[in-house]
């Protein structure tokens, strides 16, 4: 902290033991030790109460979050964020309904004008795709149709009888 060699040191205790006298050294360094370590306590406990204040802002602060956290979740509607996002999904289908309606209302006026299409690109009617359908059996039933099916196997036929 303090750049002091020995000598520097040695030359200090020197001008003390000429200036105080050699009976007064002791108790004068005693009175210079009890000052330093009440200096030293008196800036433990300045440092620990500012340690302190500095713990019970962080505390407000953290509950003041707190509060705030626990208002918005009074406040937390589930329902109303929901009716939000359906009123702009059916804004959003209604504009495009509007637009594909124009376009159509266009397209139909543009057919029964004057003007002619070139005859080379004839509009083909739409194609319906059918889709196969695919029965989904339970493993119960699949098992009674096998039993069935080995179970005639396995009996014999009355023509076979006879």
């Amino acid at each position: 902290m303090f750049d002091i060699a020995w000598t520097e040191l040695l030359l200090v205790a020197v001008v003390a033991i000429l200036v105080v006298g050699p009976k007064e050294l002791p108790g004068m360094l005693r009175t210079i030790g009890r000052t330093i370590g009440s200096v030293r306590r008196m800036a433990g406990e300045f440092q620990s109460s500012l340690n302190d204040a500095v713990k019970e802002a962080e505390k407000q602060t953290g509950i003041d979050e707190m509060r705030k956290q626990a208002d918005a979740a009074q406040n937390f509607n589930p329902l109303d964020d929901l009716k939000k996002t359906l009123a702009d999904e059916k804004k959003k289908l209604q504009d495009s309904m509007k637009t594909a309606e124009s376009d159509v209302k266009s397209s139909l006026n543009g057919e029964g004008s004057s003007e002619s299409k070139p005859d080379s690109a004839p509009e083909a009617a739409p194609v319906k795709a059918e889709v196969p359908t695919q029965k989904v059996v339970s493993s119960a039933e699949l098992a009674s149709t096998q039993k069935a099916k080995v179970s005639a196997a396995s009996t014999p036929s009355s023509k076979d009888e006879s």
